[in-house]
């Protein structure tokens, strides 16, 4: 069972100890029914790894520690090794949350992530906000959101080879790299990428300096579709704007079949700098 966090200094011990161990905190509200779902799912997990320490915090009893923590939303997970939070998850997606045990659980934590045959980087595809992510141009038999599940299924243009891609994150993240995955002949070929310009169309795409240009060839595709990117322009990414010019085959229509995005979540809490003896935390 997850322990419950009674008093403010035992979240300052809690932090130590992930200097030696993974420590998940899973912050929740009493009135959330997610948080419910949530509570099972750390509670099942803390049985399967006994080498994981799990905590849960009540949002309305330390609502101080909850805003120093950047918790904006019930139920949200935060993992700590090594005394800072490596990666943080909302939302109670029992694959999702358990997939991030499993990566944080794994030796002593330091350079053990590995997505899409990146060391040390983690698949970030989680973090993206669905419903606020929108694709301009997109076929209505072939949306965006195909892109991010599972199976054969495609994102397609509609009336020409362009796509404007719009990917928003709930958090900030460092970004490394794209894995892009798509049909041989529909391929994108040149496509500009765009940090944090969602309002981004058509016409400022062509006339707008990106924040990389990159070209695609059919050995990149040919080897997984993965992209490195030029890793200091990418360091607080809270959207990603893709514009796709064209296609490899030189078709009418673009296709993607898959796209995923790899690196670190940003640290944006600063639990070092929870302090006791601090007032105003029961409501």
């Amino acid at each position: 069972m997850a322990t419950n966090v009674e008093r403010e200094e035992q979240l300052i011990e809690l932090i130590k100890e992930s200097s030696s161990k993974l420590v998940v905190v899973d912050f929740y509200s009493k009135t959330c029914p997610p948080c419910r779902v949530a509570d099972a799912i750390v509670n099942q997990l803390a049985m399967q790894y006994p080498n994981v320490a799990f905590y849960k915090v009540d949002i309305a009893r330390f609502p101080d520690v909850s805003e120093k923590c950047q918790v904006s939303a019930t139920p949200t997970l935060q993992f700590f090794r090594k005394g800072k939070m490596v990666d943080m998850i909302r939302g109670a997606d029992k694959q999702a949350i358990t997939k991030m045990v499993e990566t944080h659980s794994t030796g002593d934590g330091t350079e053990t992530a590995k997505a899409f045959g990146v060391v040390g980087h983690s698949d970030l595809t989680r973090l993206v906000l669905k419903k606020k992510s929108e694709c301009l141009n997109q076929s209505d038999d072939n949306p965006l959101e195909n892109v991010f599940t599972e199976g054969n299924s495609v994102l397609e243009s509609d009336v020409d080879e362009q796509l404007v891609l719009h990917i928003a994150f709930n958090q900030p993240i460092k970004l490394h790299s794209l894995m892009i995955r798509a049909p041989a002949d529909r391929a994108p070929k040149n496509i500009r990428l765009f940090a944090n310009r969602m309002d981004i169309g058509f016409d400022d795409a062509e006339a707008s300096e990106a924040t990389q240009d990159i070209e695609l060839t059919e050995d990149i595709y040919k080897n997984g579709g993965v992209v490195n990117l030029r890793y200091v322009r990418f360091q607080s990414v809270n959207s990603l704007s893709i514009y796709v010019a064209d296609n490899l085959g030189d078709d009418d229509v673009t296709a993607i079949r898959q796209l995923a995005f790899i690196g670190t979540a940003v640290d944006t809490a600063n639990v070092s700098d929870i302090r006791q003896g601090e007032d105003g935390h029961s409501h």
